[in-house]
């Protein structure tokens, strides 16, 4: 029985699990151009980016940028091998890669497009302390009352299992959500390295300045269906996809939801084109009939 392949873009890396080395021909050295690429056109400093000495886990701009072009390397890559994808999902800020591996921008147009969002975000939450956290272990409604009783300016802005969700907001209240969480018997939290409460209405204003800015910014035909992680919509059209980009920035997200559409339309095989492996993680308290790979496994096939 064939499986639907789909291809997963991450929005950042904590880290390099996934990242094979010398084992694959060819994608060091496209990745390598690719920055350098992106640093003559886009940011020098990304000329210095080094896997150990500089890797930019800590830079919240140049994370987006390095895991977008290590995307980009992988996918292309995998393309080569003739793994195809049906579809592909853009996780987050993932739907840069996503876009540029479609076909529907340039890798330069991606990376532009990543600047603007954040440069514009920046500018729209100016004077807030902002950020993001993970909560698992509690479900929806246990969080939603500590929310509201607590008046807390924090908003569920994805859900990634049944007792798995990420929170953005004031940074004083993640504080405080993640502490209450705690005592009401969460698992596990976590404060991620950002300054920006993503997918959440705070980000509205900059989400409309971001609008404007992309107009220039040329969008053509995806050589395969995106899907939407905020609504599950099927993106098709650059009219859809340019839509989509201002919407990320401030709808809440739902990638579990996601998963359970995709697999319920046959056997599912997701591929993760980034240099971690934290999508894969998450991806078994998902049921169904799937298999949630790493781009390295999928090329050992």
């Amino acid at each position: 029985m064939h499986s639907i392949k789909i291809y997963v873009f991450p929005a950042f890396t904590d880290d390099y699990s996934a990242h094979p080395g010398q084992i694959f021909p060819g994608l060091m050295e496209r990745f390598r151009s690719l920055v350098e690429e992106a640093a003559f056109a886009i940011d020098p400093h990304l000329q210095s980016f080094d896997f150990q000495i500089n890797n930019f886990l800590q830079d919240e701009l140049r994370n987006q940028f390095i895991t977008c072009l290590y995307s980009c390397a992988v996918s292309s890559l995998l393309r080569e091998k003739f793994v195809i994808p049906q579809m592909s999902v853009g996780f987050s800020m993932g739907i840069y890669a996503a876009m540029v591996d479609s076909g529907a921008v340039s890798v330069r147009a991606a990376l532009e497009l990543i600047r603007m969002a954040f440069d514009s975000l920046k500018e729209g939450t100016l004077g807030i302390h902002c950020g993001m956290g993970a909560i698992i272990g509690l479900d929806r409604k246990d969080i939603e009352i500590l929310i509201n009783q607590n008046q807390l300016d924090v908003e569920i802005s994805n859900q990634l299992a049944p007792f798995s969700f990420i929170v953005s907001g004031e940074y004083k209240n993640i504080e405080r959500l993640l502490a209450l969480s705690k005592e009401e018997g969460a698992l596990h939290t976590r404060i991620f390295p950002v300054t920006l409460p993503y997918h959440a209405l705070l980000l509205k204003s900059g989400a409309q300045a971001f609008a404007e800015k992309i107009r220039p910014i040329r969008i053509g035909i995806p050589a395969n269906p995106i899907i939407s992680v905020i609504d599950q919509a099927v993106l098709t059209t650059p009219e859809a996809l340019r839509d989509e980009l201002v919407r990320n920035l401030y709808h809440p997200l739902n990638w579990m939801a996601t998963c359970q559409r995709l697999i319920s339309q046959g056997r599912c095989e997701f591929i993760e084109c980034g240099p971690s492996a934290s999508l894969i993680k998450n991806a078994r308290f998902v049921e169904g009939d799937y298999r949630f790979l790493s781009f390295n496994m999928a090329m050992r096939q």
